[in-house]
């Protein structure tokens, strides 16, 4: 709920006022001069910025570790990439209103700083010795904002500079993100914030009137040097509005109703706690039902069986101060007459349970836990 009424209040007096002033006739900036086609400014640099002021705000997550990387649904990462591709196309494309030589330009320069931001990360990546799918999918996305601004004002070719810059900037500062003193999860300040702001710059630098006959002109590289303050003024317009902004609504709103979540859900995760649909919860109904098991086999067993110390099980990991499900283990005793190939002291794995051993879900698979179980 907080997070709604935050985004009705942010796109009502932060967004829409900005647009208004980059976009509408009679904006402050678009009269002063400072070029936008797509909204590098007005999307871009006010999201970024607005990230980082709330992570500020809210801070850390309570089970925050900055040298935890690891991706969750690396094919959703890429179908999400994908979509985002396609979809930018209509975004960059889209602002030229109307299907024309605009729009074509527009839309090639889009692609071109998508493949190029592609490229450099990953080349970034071999360089350094890792190529990773993850990382591959964050390439494309810089590119593609910091082309935003200047995708109908530059030529294809500083379309590719435009988006590999950025890249190789963003590249290192997420590399060196754990010693950064703030918590944003899908690095929506660097990504976006920095890519904006430095493709907002570049676009006074390398724009050209001819492009774009009706809106555009030429920038500093062209022999017109004012267009960079021009573009500095927006960039610095967009920072300053969108942390007032942020703040005046999250400092309120969170004296009203709290922003923050209670930190037993938070160490939980939301897809737990408030939706249900998290791969831990499936994983968690294997074990369930892997207990039950266990526990049936158990009743059977007490009757003529010899205790071997308990089993505890944690379905939450996340929260290692929650209390585990134990279960107390017995060796069914074998025939007189049977073959004693499983013997208690000497047996590798019954050495490993010992009297007390904690599985964690996550670290070793239900499979392998059915088998140190199931064999008592």
């Amino acid at each position: 709920i907080p997070y709604m009424i935050f985004i009705f209040i942010w796109t009502t007096v932060c967004y829409d006022p900005m647009a208004h002033w980059v976009w509408g006739s009679n904006g402050w900036l678009k009269h002063l001069g400072t070029l936008d086609f797509a909204g590098g400014t007005v999307v871009h640099i006010l999201s970024g910025v607005s990230g980082l002021v709330a992570s500020l705000i809210l801070g850390k997550r309570s089970d925050y570790d900055p040298h935890s990387t690891t991706a969750h649904n690396l094919p959703f990462t890429i179908l999400g990439t994908l979509l985002l591709w396609v979809g930018w196309s209509g975004f960059n494309g889209g602002s030229a209103n109307g299907a024309d030589d605009l729009a074509a330009l527009a839309l090639m320069n889009t692609n071109a700083a998508a493949a190029t931001g592609l490229v450099t990360w990953v080349v970034l990546d071999a360089i350094r010795g890792h190529v990773s799918i993850s990382g591959a999918c964050v390439g494309p996305i810089i590119g593609l904002v910091a082309v935003t601004p200047a995708c109908g004002f530059v030529q294809p070719g500083w379309a590719l500079l435009i988006a590999f810059i950025p890249t190789v900037i963003i590249y290192f500062l997420l590399l060196n993100k754990r010693y950064m003193h703030f918590d944003d999860a899908l690095d929506v300040a660097i990504v976006h914030g920095c890519g904006g702001i430095i493709g907002a710059f570049l676009t006074g630098l390398f724009a050209e009137k001819w492009v774009n006959p009706v809106n555009g002109t030429d920038g500093a590289f062209y022999g017109r040097p004012i267009q960079l303050w021009y573009q500095i003024a927006g960039i610095l317009t967009a920072i300053g509005f969108a942390a007032a902004c942020t703040a005046g609504i999250l400092f309120p709103l969170d004296f009203l109703i709290g922003i923050r979540l209670a930190k037993e859900d938070e160490l939980e995760g939301l897809d737990i706690t408030a939706h249900g649909e998290s791969w831990e919860v499936a994983a968690s109904r294997a074990i369930g039902d892997l207990v039950q098991t266990v526990l049936e086999e158990q009743e059977s067993m007490k009757a003529n069986g010899k205790d071997t110390g308990t089993f505890e099980l944690r379905y939450s990991p996340k929260n290692p101060n929650r209390t585990g499900f134990k279960i107390d283990l017995l060796k069914q005793k074998e025939p007189d007459n049977a073959s004693d190939d499983f013997d208690l002291e000497n047996n590798d794995q019954l050495q490993h349970i010992s009297k007390k051993t904690i599985f964690d879900d996550e670290k070793i698979k239900i499979q392998s836990i059915k088998a140190h179980i199931l064999r008592f």
